[in-house]
């Protein structure tokens, strides 16, 4: 039996309005990557543009939910890979990946060679894609960029202890600076 979705209709639009960023807000468990796995989909197989999935920039806040998105979409385009238009679906399943390959088909105008020609292209270069967590993309443009970003070309990542130290060393020098005599807010400390 199909379960209906009540926000299918702004479902379809979030993954499909191209011409401006979408935002969507949402609790935990209500479909976020799903309809991100959908839009990257829907992103890669456009017509008459579709990306390529190293153009692409799908960032979240933790390792497993970025590792979550690009297994999600791995599942999907060889879902779609392996789908056959001609056999009867004998399962939900198969018959949900008939249904999404069929409409895929219709919007974007495409054949299933097509679609499994722009499919395959995106498995074979998913481990180049820009899928990740928001500190990995910015430790790599910091890594492509680092004299721009005014840093050191041999900078390394950092997992938090050098930033505690650096941290814990400025704050007291800065207490040190601000509680001195000589320090320019001293009053307004004494005050508290």
């Amino acid at each position: 039996m199909m379960q209906t979705i009540r926000d299918r209709e702004e479902r379809e639009l979030a993954a499909t309005t191209f011409d401006r960023n979408v935002v969507v807000t949402a609790g935990a468990g209500t479909g976020k990557t799903t309809l991100l796995v959908d839009r990257l989909v829907h992103l890669l197989v456009r017509y008459p543009d579709p990306l390529k999935i190293t153009e692409i920039v799908a960032l979240t806040f933790t390792n497993k939910a970025a590792d979550e998105m690009k297994l999600r979409l791995r599942e999907r385009l060889q879902a779609l890979l392996t789908a056959r238009l001609n056999q009867e679906a004998r399962t939900e399943s198969q018959k949900q990946v008939q249904t999404d390959l069929q409409n895929l088909m219709a919007r974007y105008h495409r054949t299933k060679d097509q679609l499994d020609v722009l499919a395959r292209d995106a498995l074979r270069n998913m481990e180049r894609s820009a899928i990740g967590t928001i500190h990995s993309f910015a430790a790599t443009l910091l890594r492509l960029y680092p004299i721009e970003a005014g840093l050191d070309p041999q900078f390394t990542e950092d997992d938090g202890s050098r930033f505690e130290q650096l941290f814990e060393q400025q704050w007291a020098l800065w207490l040190d600076q601000e509680l001195s005599r000589s320090g320019a807010h001293r009053e307004q400390w004494k005050a508290f």
